[in-house]
């Protein structure tokens, strides 16, 4: 039965009002937990309105809950995670970061995470360089010399631009960097014309204000049909190994009309720890999936859980508990398998990288020690033959 918008809202006044303690089981045979602690985006974002849609849909089917700890940034989602005050993360890329133990997991008091992956929202955010219309530009190697915006603080955001560069069989070095404190700033300087080109989502609603502007918004075109197209993509994933091409129809300065070939990754991604029990894990992913076509009208997004659009060989490895299910519904397949193993032995590798690491510091929190830890994590990965990405 279809669950009303009515009632839905009142369950989430009970979900949200659950304390933290409440751990006691379902008397159900889900296995799943009476209360589940999730941290998610702040509230007013996707990413939250889809833990409280889900939160709705397990208590009215099941009497399981979420309790949401909403995040302002990405260490403050991953903390609970790290700590065990939360079971999962519905978080963003900042999750493939900690996996990774760079940018800001790269400090003695985290470094490489055991992350696992459960779901996540597929094909429902692109990204890549949006230009002022007027520039005239329309390909990422037609970039030399223009005004790009370096928004400061955001390495997930930056990092496409690096890509996007790359792309162009550019770098940072070939363009004008301009630095913006947000994406507000950022879109001022565009419109005053102070920079010309900017990183961001097509669905992110502020960039309508570029599209509505005298100078209006074109997203720079990344194809992948050709050879050279293809080496080209391949140079933006040598920068970040989870940037993949992407058709969009949707978003500011983009229809079915006038379509992008840009890119994207999944966002938000439902993690959680290795230990995380498998049971548990096997009778969430069953139950996003067996009401999936409820629960894909109940927050933006969401349509990107479908089973169909999950992409198993992508660059965090699923939790063993996901992997059985998958394997159940025939979606699994042989290369699934070994490129899941090897993204295992890729976490062990990086573990015994940080132990040294640490063993061989004072494990203060300086640059000296993040430059070591960079250069260590990349050769270790190198001598396994494992391509450490981020090359700018």
């Amino acid at each position: 039965m279809r669950l009303s918008l009515y009632r839905l809202v009142a369950t989430l006044a009970l979900v949200l009002a659950l304390p933290l303690s409440a751990t006691a089981k379902t008397t159900n045979d889900s296995t799943l937990p009476r209360v589940m602690v999730w941290t998610a985006y702040g509230t007013g974002a996707a990413g939250y309105a889809q833990a409280a849609a889900l939160g709705g849909l397990l208590k009215f089917e099941e009497g399981s809950n979420i309790r949401i700890l909403p995040g302002r940034n990405d260490v403050s989602r991953m903390i609970p995670l790290k700590t065990g005050r939360a079971g999962y993360c519905l978080c963003g890329i900042a999750s493939y970061f900690g996996q990774e133990g760079i940018f800001l997991f790269n400090k003695p008091d985290w470094g490489p995470q055991p992350i696992r992956m459960v779901l996540a929202s597929q094909g429902t955010q692109s990204f890549g360089l949006a230009a002022a219309a007027d520039t005239g530009l329309e390909h990422p190697s037609e970039l030399k010399g223009q005004k790009v915006i370096f928004i400061r603080g955001a390495d997930s955001i930056n990092m496409i631009t690096s890509a996007v560069l790359a792309y162009g069989g550019l770098t940072w070095e070939d363009v004008r960097r301009v630095d913006a404190s947000g994406t507000n700033e950022a879109i001022e300087a565009i419109i005053n014309g102070h920079a010309d080109v900017m990183p961001m989502s097509t669905r992110t609603p502020l960039m309508e204000r570029i599209a509505a502007s005298p100078r209006g918004i074109n997203w720079l075109d990344m194809p992948n049909e050709t050879e050279k197209e293809q080496a080209a993509w391949q140079r933006a994933k040598n920068v970040i190994p989870y940037y993949l091409p992407q058709f969009e129809t949707r978003g500011a300065g983009v229809s079915e009309e006038d379509p992008w070939h840009g890119g994207g990754y999944a966002l938000p991604i439902l993690v959680t720890n290795a230990d995380r029990d498998s049971e548990e894990v096997y009778a969430l992913t069953r139950f996003v999936d067996e009401h999936y076509d409820d629960f894909k009208t109940l927050a933006p997004g969401a349509e990107g859980y479908e089973l169909s659009r999950q992409v198993f060989d992508w660059v965090m490895p699923y939790h063993e508990g996901a992997v059985r299910y998958f394997r159940e519904q025939g979606v699994w397949r042989d290369e699934h398998e070994t490129h899941n193993q090897s993204l295992l032995a890729r976490q062990a590798l990086l573990e015994q990288a940080w132990e040294q690491q640490l063993a061989e510091s004072d494990g203060d929190d300086s640059p000296a020690f993040q430059a070591s830890w960079k250069e260590r994590r990349a050769n270790a990965l190198l001598e396994a033959g494992f391509d450490p990405g981020f090359r700018r």
